[in-house]
């Protein structure tokens, strides 16, 4: 083993554990609210995934099948990197490099997860919550606990040796009591918890500074300079950890010696000093993780992995491209010869299910450089979707409201350098078929003349007659007969002809009257357009 191993003394029954687990997926309760935590404390670059494209994607779930983390940091720090593209192929190869390096380097790579196993998940997010609090430091309360948790008792002690007498032993019966009254009095702004993670992720760094290996020399670097810049918190932390010893036997020693409210109030003005350079090194050594869960990831699906190429025209081929989320998915080709496409079909048929699998293969493709699919060319896409919107009670939004601004969105992407790749389902559904048509044909039309391609789906046939010379045309197809409603999810070029949505009515059981009439109001209304 590395010189890493020799320095943490590794238990080799547990490096073979994590031998084993490695190349499955994980089963383990997941908490979207605090893995998400370091990327809205972070500050953001120009080019990140909203929270309406994130939902509209459904990258919680995305997170869910790469998480194969042991830490809190590694949980966080995938998050954030999935909600974060990078618009630089060589910064995407350098991260490719090390996934590789991870799957091809299994003694190295598990010796470097003990450290985050060991780390293992701050459950309850004391440690982020701490960070993201206004942490009010006191000197004052420092000195006063010090004086009534050390000096005191220390001194009630050694005069009770040394002058052998009882009564300094009640007096120190009493010290304690106080000191345990105020222990109750500061739980709610003590953060002992969070101050023993921290304890845990300077542990883990330190550990990590210690490897060897020129792959991982920029991340080794990184931490060793973060940890330069906190050797006082780092110090003021050991303290802390009395409380952990043996099981938190110790726990009442430090009750009654007040070490968290002394250690608290002595590192208060160190945290706060030294928040952002805390949280970027709990952001780096978890990066690191995250890189090892998403080397895991394409081992279990190296099969359909895809180095994508990125390239400077306007441009989006994809080659049996499969959905992520979808066991078994039904791959589909689409080599764009527009700049954008209406895309038609009955409900249930796949058109949502394909913009969600060219979504996340671009979003993949930006963040961790590969796609599943057989081949994969593209430009670079700010990826921003309007696929799920729905009405805002507590704002006090309609549906149309909502899907307005969420499109508005799109438009406003496009005055950014990098061109937007926008998934549009069912556009205006929220509005009257007149307005609908209208506001859509020209929106569409808009983005069409930027730096754009998009992918939009409808019902409406006039928006198709509209848009036919700027837009190309596909559609998914079903059938309905006496087994019921079948589709083969499979991408067809022109426009769909079909009309299930009556029979699928059938289908499910209503009335024959309501079904015939159904069929002859709907050739009246397309007469009458």
């Amino acid at each position: 083993m590395g010189k890493i191993a020799h320095f943490l003394g590794l238990d080799t029954a547990k490096i073979q554990y994590l031998k084993r687990e490695y190349g499955a997926e994980f089963e383990k309760k997941r908490d979207i609210k605090h893995a998400r935590q370091i990327f809205d404390m972070r500050e953001k670059g120009e080019y990140v995934i909203d929270d309406i494209t994130a939902g509209d994607l459904d990258i919680d779930s995305l997170y869910a099948k790469l998480d194969r983390t042991y830490s809190s940091a590694g949980e966080c720090s995938l998050y954030s990197m999935l909600r974060t593209p990078i618009m630089d192929e060589e910064k995407l190869k350098k991260r490719e490099k090390l996934i590789d390096f991870f799957n091809e380097n299994p003694n190295t790579r598990a010796e470097i997860q003990y450290s985050y196993y060991n780390l293992g998940r701050d459950r309850k997010n004391t440690f982020l919550d701490m960070m993201n609090s206004d942490i009010k430091p006191s000197i004052a309360k420092y000195y006063i606990y010090t004086l009534l948790g050390k000096v005191i008792p220390i001194i009630l002690i050694a005069l009770a040796f040394i002058l052998n007498e009882p009564k300094m032993m009640i007096g120190l019966m009493f010290a304690s009591f106080l000191n345990m009254y105020v222990n109750q009095k500061e739980k709610a702004n003590v953060r002992s918890v969070g101050i023993i993670h921290l304890r845990g992720v300077l542990t883990c760094a330190k550990e990590l500074s210690h490897i060897k290996n020129p792959e991982l020399k920029e991340y080794v670097d990184k931490i060793k300079a973060y940890m330069k810049d906190l050797k006082g918190i780092d110090r003021s932390t050991m303290g802390m950890s009395i409380i952990t010893m043996w099981g938190g036997l110790l726990e009442v020693v430090s009750v009654i010696f007040l070490i968290e409210e002394s250690s608290f109030y002595k590192l208060s003005n160190l945290l706060k000093e030294n928040k952002a350079k805390i949280i970027e090194l709990y952001y780096i050594i978890g990066e690191m993780e995250a890189l090892i869960a998403v080397a895991n990831y394409k081992t279990e699906f190296k099969d359909i992995c895809t180095v994508p190429k990125f390239k400077d025209e306007l441009s989006l081929k994809i080659d049996e491209g499969a959905h992520p989320l979808i066991k078994n998915a039904v791959a589909n080709t689409l080599h764009m010869k527009k700049n954008g496409m209406i895309l038609t079909g009955t409900n249930m048929s796949g058109k949502s299910t394909f913009l969600r699998m060219l979504g996340i293969n671009i979003l993949l493709a930006e963040t961790f450089y590969f796609v599943l699919a057989k081949k994969y060319e593209a430009s670079f896409f700010n990826i921003v979707s309007s696929i799920s919107p729905s009405d805002d009670l507590e704002k006090g939004k309609s549906f149309y409201m909502v899907e307005a601004e969420s499109l508005l969105r799109i438009i406003n992407a496009m005055k950014k350098d990098v061109p937007v790749f926008c998934a549009i389902d069912e556009i205006f559904r929220g509005t009257n078929p007149i307005e609908r048509i209208a506001a859509s044909a020209e929106i569409l039309s808009y983005i069409n003349n930027g730096k754009s391609i998009s992918i939009v789906t409808t019902h409406d046939r006039e928006l198709v007659d509209i848009l036919k010379d700027k837009y190309e045309f596909h559609y998914f197809s079903e059938k309905v007969d006496k087994e019921g409603l079948k589709f083969d999810y499979k991408l067809k070029d022109g426009v769909s002809k079909t009309r299930n949505a009556i029979r699928l009515l059938e289908h499910i059981g209503y009335p024959k009257d309501i079904i015939e009439n159904s069929f002859k109001r709907a050739e009246k209304i397309e007469g009458f357009i």
